[in-house]
């Protein structure tokens, strides 16, 4: 608990832009392990080990199975004993229809990385279709929960990246620091710079304060605002934490040359910290 609040001591507040780039990054990463799963458990299925993984695609592993099964390759117990086999012929068509689905992953991964959002989205999609087969070919039942919750998983991960990456895109570019401020000498060198506004704080929208303090002339507030903590330093939101369940986590910002920090510490206890130094303390019931 101790390393996790050290560390959030030390991060710096994320911007907008960086958080749905976060985001963004995220939903490309989970194509890339639903590829490498996938060709574990068909390579796995190949040699008929009784293994499998999660966070596999479930189209690929079905075209294999089925051309074991109609090739005769499983234990005999798979059988009731009059089929007639095809050839291995069939087994191979359906490895290749496995790889072409593999295939296309991959080249969803690798265009998705340089930012083109329409292999995002048709991976998407791909992945939606994936689901519908599951539920039509298996029976819904103990044994697959964990599958159907994966699946879910993923598509809602897809979504969120394809969300992020126009939410980036309607914001504006970030003004680059000018040169000159990393020349200047004495006390206004060595004073940190101010973080960037997010945004302003949304006075018409609902939300609890989980505390507050005055300091200087800065008034300072931790709120709740549906699923995400924002820190609001004069009516601005400084940094966020998006979380329906929270744990442990720090919110800064350096205003005014002062590191302001709000802080839960993932039990009850919410502090204000400016400089290092507390000054406000709450008990969070809730």
């Amino acid at each position: 608990m101790m390393s996790l609040f050290k560390k959030g001591n030390d991060a710096a507040p994320m911007t907008q832009k960086a958080i749905f780039e976060k985001r963004y990054k995220n939903s490309i990463v989970n194509i890339l392990l639903v590829l490498g799963f996938t060709a574990v458990n068909v390579v796995l299925l190949l040699f008929n080990a009784d293994t499998y993984f999660l966070f596999s695609a479930f189209l690929p592993y079905l075209a294999v199975d089925y051309g074991m099964y109609f090739c005769g390759l499983y234990p005999a117990e798979y059988y009731y004993g009059d089929e007639i086999f095809m050839e291995k012929t069939f087994l191979y068509f359906m490895i290749a229809v496995a790889v072409i689905i593999l295939a296309l992953y991959l080249v969803c991964w690798i265009f998705a990385r340089k930012k083109k959002v329409g292999w995002l989205i048709f991976a998407l999609v791909f992945f939606a279709i994936d689901t519908a087969s599951m539920f039509y070919f298996i029976e819904i039942g103990a044994d697959s929960v964990t599958d159907i919750v994966f699946h879910g998983w993923v598509l809602v991960s897809m979504a969120i990246g394809v969300h992020a990456y126009y939410k980036m895109k309607k914001l504006p570019d970030e003004e680059p620091v000018p040169e000159m401020l990393a020349e200047t000498d004495g006390e206004e060198a060595d004073m940190p710079m101010n973080s960037v506004v997010l945004r302003m704080a949304d006075e018409s929208e609902k939300y609890r304060t989980l505390i507050a303090a005055d300091h200087n002339s800065n008034h300072i507030e931790v709120r709740r605002v549906k699923r995400t903590n924002e820190l609001v330093i004069n009516g601005m939101v400084y940094d966020e934490y998006e979380a329906l369940a929270e744990s442990a986590h720090t919110l800064s910002a350096v205003v005014g040359g002062q590191k302001i920090e709000g802080i839960f510490d993932g039990i009850s206890n919410m502090f204000i910290f400016v400089d290092g130094q507390e000054i406000a303390k709450k008990i969070r019931i809730i």
